[in-house]
């Protein structure tokens, strides 16, 4: 029995009586009824979302995946019992496992939209897992940052979260965010941001497909220096420089636009604006009531 039929077998006799069951191509979807609708949109869709993110990361799904959608208030037990997520988190996977759980869509807001996006986040973590099976794991902010990527979980509060960041020069290095992620909560945020931002760097600069190669050489070589360099000619230093050099560029301007001085000046420059604009137009209107009246 493998430990995935054994997780499946306790949890369906110590959770709810009530729990139901879709069967789709890849997942098998167990939730509890006051989240069938929610559900059964998310299953509809759920072999298209897998098939694109597979196609994103160049990697196959190797065994199907279990999702657990337990009521409000049953996340945590819906875990395994070694490592279970605190109750802020929204979800979670276990690669090894084969296995997501999601929180219940009526214990957060935006339910259906932050459903999917969570489903693909966990999806991401999930297939990452499997093509690096019994190697090295994968470096957090890679895997992270992948997954908020593929997600599309952009926020503008991650913007201005990065402005602090390169204009105080707190950027974290790539090497402290490698196994781990800080305890600090705001270190945290600028930990998942910064990942964010690298991934979508290097799939801005140099395309899906050469992240596609990039992911399934590393995959099967397991060392991250050899791989940058054959994929894209840098090592993780240089990757990160040039990096940092974008980020300076990209968010250095944010604080000169949302100053308050630029502000009042672009108030100012709209109402001078309108006011020549509605003095012409008075002008124009007065010009065309005495040529009517010649």
């Amino acid at each position: 029995m493998t430990p995935v039929h054994l997780f499946l077998i306790i949890f369906l006799l110590t959770g709810p009586p009530a729990y139901e069951t879709l069967k789709t191509p890849y997942f098998d979807f167990f939730f509890t009824p006051g989240d069938r609708a929610a559900v059964e949109v998310l299953a509809r869709d759920s072999s298209a979302i897998a098939d694109g993110v597979m196609s994103d990361l160049g990697v196959g799904l190797t065994r199907k995946i279990s999702v657990y959608i337990p009521d409000r208030g049953g996340f945590q037990k819906a875990q395994p019992a070694h490592a279970p997520m605190p109750d802020t988190v929204i979800g979670t996977a276990y690669d090894h496992l084969s296995l997501m759980v999601l929180k219940s869509p009526r214990a957060i807001r935006s339910s259906r939209v932050q459903l999917e996006k969570t489903f693909i986040h966990e999806l991401t973590h999930i297939l990452l897992g499997q093509a690096f099976s019994g190697h090295a794991p994968v470096p957090r902010w890679l895997n992270e940052g992948i997954a908020l990527y593929l997600a599309r979980e952009w926020e503008i509060d991650r913007v201005f979260a990065m402005t602090h960041a390169v204009l105080t020069g707190s950027l974290i290095p790539l090497v402290e965010l490698t196994h781990a992620f800080p305890e600090d909560r705001e270190k945290r945020e600028r930990a998942y941001c910064q990942s964010f931002y690298l991934i979508a760097f290097l799939i801005s600069q140099h395309g899906t497909e050469q992240f596609r190669n990039f992911i399934r050489l590393y995959s099967q070589e397991k060392v991250l220096e050899d791989v940058l360099i054959t994929i894209y000619g840098m090592n993780l230093y240089e990757l990160e420089r040039r990096w940092h050099r974008m980020l300076k560029m990209r968010f250095s301007w944010i604080p000169l636009i949302t100053s308050s001085l630029t502000l009042w000046f672009i108030m100012s420059v709209i109402f001078l604006w309108s006011y020549l604009r509605k003095k012409r137009n008075a002008r124009l209107t007065v010009q065309r009531w005495e040529e009517e009246c010649e």
